[in-house]
């Protein structure tokens, strides 16, 4: 097991949060706090960059669907950058994928915005 590391920078008007490792039950409830503080530091519109993460598990995508609706709900947006396979097949099968932003590169995902 891989703990979570999570890097939160300030890019372009919106708060990157780069998530190396796993996210699980035993590191959602931190990833969920530095979201919060992500989004205090930061504004409301978020990407997170996942072509670190090696594994998230339920209580994991319960923190993204949380932070999504934050984000929407305060009128900003929430974009997922390069899940790997294994993360990207978790939020197919959820169908999450439908519902948030989900892009193949960390450079689309910071293009602006027209």
């Amino acid at each position: 097991m891989r703990p979570l590391e999570v890097i939160t920078r300030a890019q372009d008007g919106r708060a990157l949060v780069e998530l190396r490792g796993e996210l699980d039950v035993a590191t959602a409830a931190e990833l969920r706090v530095r979201l919060r503080t992500a989004r205090r530091e930061h504004g409301e519109n978020l990407v997170l960059d996942l072509r670190g993460l090696e594994f998230m598990d339920s209580d994991g995508l319960a923190v993204l669907v949380r932070c999504y609706k934050a984000v929407t709900a305060a009128g900003g947006s929430l974009t997922l950058a390069g899940p790997r396979p294994v993360v990207r097949r978790t939020l197919e099968v959820t169908g999450l994928h439908r519902r948030m932003t989900v892009v193949d590169t960390l450079a689309e995902a910071l293009a602006p915005v027209p």
